[in-house]
């Protein structure tokens, strides 16, 4: 009885050992939470279809055309809402200089800031987006054009009908309240009219 009891205590060793040395070291990895100073995707805006476009108009955003009236607007697709635009949909002669600016973020109490969104073009014939980063800009429609700007490098989409990642871009240099990210179309008509889409700006902080 004694070796039948050792028998069965000893199986039951073996079997325990097999299953736990089939399970990996990651299985055991705990996935990274971000925190973040900032994190927009465009999720509570209200989309347009078709000609219909509903401007972007998030309490604290400047949406702004400086040469023309259509604004960057939301849209969706595939259950995913973004912002967007196009010089296709412009009018005859037009040009568009169109701006989207965040509220301000302040940074004065996070360390190790990084900025990424993620871009996609549709129908392309030009890059026509830029991003800026500012902490002396007031707010106004006015003070873009005195505003200091300073361009943000970032990865930028090859190919159609991709989103792609801008790529971490270190903001740890800015210690300031009133951080603005800008994003810019340059676009017309009669020249680049590529359509634009933004979607998911984050700054992660430490």
């Amino acid at each position: 009885m004694k070796i039948k009891f050792l028998k069965t205590i000893f199986l039951l060793a073996l079997s325990t050992s097999a299953l736990t040395s089939c399970v990996g070291d990651d299985d055991y990895v705990i996935p990274t939470v971000f925190s973040y100073a900032f994190n927009e995707g465009f999720e509570s805006s209200p989309t347009g279809s078709g000609s219909v476009e509903v401007p972007i108009a998030l309490e604290g955003w400047v949406n702004y055309n400086a040469t023309s009236t259509r604004l960057w607007h939301a849209r969706t697709f595939s259950n995913n809402i973004y912002t967007e635009f196009s010089s296709f949909y412009s009018a005859a002669g037009t040009n568009d200089v169109a701006w989207l600016i965040t509220p301000a973020i302040d940074l004065t109490a996070t360390s190790g800031e990084i900025l990424s969104f993620t871009t996609k073009t549709r129908f392309s014939n030009g890059y026509p987006m830029t991003a800026f980063i500012s902490t002396d800009y007031d707010g106004t429609t006015a003070g873009i054009a005195t505003a200091t700007w300073t361009p943000l490098t970032f990865t930028t989409p090859s190919t159609d009908d991709v989103f792609v990642n801008s790529g971490n871009i270190d903001l740890s240099a800015y210690e300031s309240d009133n951080v603005r990210i800008a994003f810019k179309y340059t676009g017309s008509k009669s020249g680049v009219t590529t359509t634009l889409q933004l979607d998911n700006i984050k700054i992660t902080k430490n």
